[in-house]
């Protein structure tokens, strides 16, 4: 009864931190098509759609700052209920424009290779599915990612090991039920116990507790455990980026949860905005998903060190592009403040207003660490909430503002990605960390 207590209020939680992230995706795709901005008390009526009647009564305000603002009501009823349309409208913007009428679509090369790769996926995640029923324990959300899953360039015929990260609801319970079931998959730590794992699991790193080279049902797999709680914080207010960054890029889902699917929407919003401030007014699509792509590996120790392939997120990206434009394509149509001018080629608004608001949507995380560098950088930004907008337009005002969040999302990656490193020698053990540096150390040197 007291886990099943406890996961009700860990779903509350989610529900109430993901909703007013949920409206205000949805919102802003509505007002970058009709084109208003128009503001009134209320909720967005077709959010409430989207959720549930009981998530729609949560309670949004937590006294604090919240990482994204609730969306403002259209001005009637009937355009509350009125669908939004894929196209744009030129004639909705005052002032002549020089953008396109529509968010171009993919080429049909680009339809053929996305086609291609899901297809190879539908294989992939047949395999995975079988991988899953050999845990015998309860997962609520599953996914897949990595070389294993999506081509990269650079890479040779060989098979990678394939990562999986599966989310579960009580990782001490999940860890002593795999543990009777595949106590194999675990260096030691197995025989310690599924507390001293889940121990390690939540006080080391970013909270996800990984057991490589595994091979089950003849796949050899690297498969994560976390708990969901911790996934969908990182998921909205980027905690550590550790998985909220992995999650950037394509991933295959397995196992599919409501309260994920939203909280994917909102990191990957999160993703657009981060890049937008540290790009030029102009700038490519590939320009785009290349510094999207990149985020968590800024201030990763491995990238210095040898631990990964310095082209990694060259490779991610010239691999996998149509892919990012299929993935991204409904956000960047739907923020009003980023456009296509071309085939290929996105204008931001480099307004101070505008990037503010932006910027005052984006994860607590990231603003306060975008304050922190900010002070050192000699701004005078004053404390507390009220000083947000004052803080956010000094921010943006600054032609250093790329800078600052580049240092301020290192600031957010570097710390649990090194004690996550250093939690698998104790995850692993000795043998097997060993091996995966030595195949990580390969592709640093182009030998893979």
């Amino acid at each position: 009864m007291s886990l099943l207590l406890r996961d009700r209020r860990a779903l509350a939680g989610l529900v109430q931190r993901a909703l007013p992230a949920a409206r205000q995706v949805r919102w802003e795709s509505k007002a970058a098509t009709a084109g208003d901005a128009r503001k009134a008390d209320g909720r967005d009526a077709a959010t409430v759609l989207l959720m549930s009647k009981q998530a729609a009564k949560a309670d949004d305000g937590d006294g604090g700052r919240q990482t994204v603002r609730p969306p403002a009501m259209p001005a009637s009823p009937a355009e509350a209920t009125k669908e939004p349309s894929l196209q744009r409208d030129p004639a909705a913007k005052a002032g002549p424009s020089t953008t396109v009428d529509r968010v171009p679509r993919l080429t049909d090369a680009e339809e053929a290779q996305v086609d291609e790769m899901r297809g190879r996926q539908e294989d992939i995640k047949a395999a995975l599915q079988g991988v899953l029923q050999q845990f015998g324990a309860p997962v609520r959300y599953a996914f897949a990612y990595g070389s294993g899953v999506y081509k990269q360039s650079g890479y040779s015929a060989a098979k990678p090991m394939v990562d999986l990260v599966l989310a579960v609801s009580h990782p001490d319970h999940w860890h002593a039920l795999n543990i009777g079931r595949n106590r194999a998959h675990y260096s030691f730590m197995g025989t310690l116990g599924a507390q001293a794992v889940t121990f390690v699991q939540d006080r080391m790193g970013a909270g996800v507790y990984y057991n490589p080279f595994v091979e089950i049902n003849g796949v050899m797999v690297k498969y994560g455990v976390v708990s969901m709680d911790t996934l969908g914080s990182d998921l909205l207010n980027w905690d550590t980026l550790y998985l909220a960054g992995r999650m950037h890029k394509p991933t295959l889902t397995l196992r599919r949860d409501p309260l994920m699917r939203i909280s994917k929407q909102v990191n990957l919003t999160h993703a657009v905005r981060a890049a937008l401030l540290m790009l030029p007014k102009n700038f490519s699509a590939r320009d785009l998903f290349r510094t999207i792509a990149g985020l968590s590996f800024l201030g990763d120790f491995r990238m210095r060190i040898g631990g990964e392939n310095p082209r990694k997120v060259d490779n991610i990206v010239d691999a996998q592009l149509p892919l990012f434009k299929a993935r991204y394509g409904s956000i960047v149509e739907g923020l009003p403040n980023l456009e296509y001018i071309g085939a290929d080629l996105l204008q931001q608004d480099m307004g101070p207003a505008s990037r503010a608001a932006m910027l005052r949507k984006m994860p607590n995380n990231l603003y306060d660490g975008l304050v922190r560098q900010g002070r050192k950088h000699g701004l005078r930004l004053p404390p507390g909430l009220g000083a947000e907008t004052v803080n956010t337009e000094r921010l943006v005002r600054d032609g250093d503002i790329g800078l600052l969040t580049r240092k301020a999302i290192e600031g957010i990656v570097a710390r649990p990605a090194l004690t996550q490193a250093a939690k698998g020698v104790l995850s692993s053990g000795l043998v097997k960390t060993a091996a995966y540096m030595y195949a990580k150390n390969k592709k640093h040197r182009g030998v893979d």
